[in-house]
């Protein structure tokens, strides 16, 4: 992990953070390895140098940990404020030394929305659930009535349109129940599509396009239920 993304050069060295992010994903590609079975669809689409903005459905809390154990690079992650403030903000620490970057869904967070435009321009990636939280009704990518938010396409306009690459998994779910850890090994998808390029700097038709990609991975899943 890290190799092929690399910090710009006078930025402060975070070797430290990178060596633990490297741990815990070797430990979650073990654990997940283990007790479910993993198919993942498209990794020749994942480019060898950034910047990129990866762009992912959300239908679990367990979406990020097993969905950074199938990236072959340390990313950015932008999570939700609450994650943060747990244990009395003793979680605070932990969550950025693994690159997530705090968003507040309560409100416009424009810092945050700056924040992710930053780093858009560097080498290293930034992953997005561009549905604003987790989904698993109609208007989830995977339901009937497919909705997405225009936070994607926000920070993507002003993080100067970088090369975006979607992804779509399912059955992450099975992962609440400790049945499917110990006895039956549920199957847990990812598909990753090509990198594309925004060629609008409005934010309803950029939004479209990142929906439309997201959507022609749905034939790609071999269970493409929404949970």
């Amino acid at each position: 992990m890290g190799k092929r993304f690399h910090q710009q050069p006078g930025r402060p060295s975070s070797l430290h953070h990178d060596a633990a992010y490297a741990m815990l994903w070797v430990f979650l590609n073990l654990l997940f390895r283990v007790f479910f079975r993993i198919r993942v669809t498209g990794r020749e689409n994942f480019p060898s140098n950034g910047p990129l903005l990866i762009v992912c459905n959300h239908l679990s809390e367990w979406d990020p940990p097993f969905f950074g154990s199938c990236l072959p690079w340390q990313v950015y992650w932008l999570a939700k404020i609450e994650l943060f403030e747990l244990l009395g903000g003793r979680m605070n620490g932990l969550f950025r030394t693994l690159h997530c970057i705090p968003v507040d869904r309560t409100k416009a967070d424009f810092s945050a929305v700056k924040e992710v435009a930053r780093l858009l321009r560097s080498p290293r990636p930034v992953v997005i659930f561009a549905e604003g939280g987790t989904r698993t009704d109609e208007t989830s990518l995977l339901g009937s009535a497919p909705v997405l938010k225009e936070g994607a396409a926000s920070m993507a306009i002003l993080g100067g349109s970088p090369p975006i690459l979607p992804a779509l998994l399912t059955g992450t779910c099975a992962l609440h129940d400790w049945r499917n850890w110990l006895f039956r090994r549920p199957l847990i998808e990812v598909v990753i599509g090509k990198v594309f390029v925004l060629d609008t700097r409005d934010r309803a038709a950029a939004t479209r396009q990142i929906l439309d990609r997201l959507l022609a991975l749905k034939p790609l899943l071999r269970q493409p239920r929404v949970c």
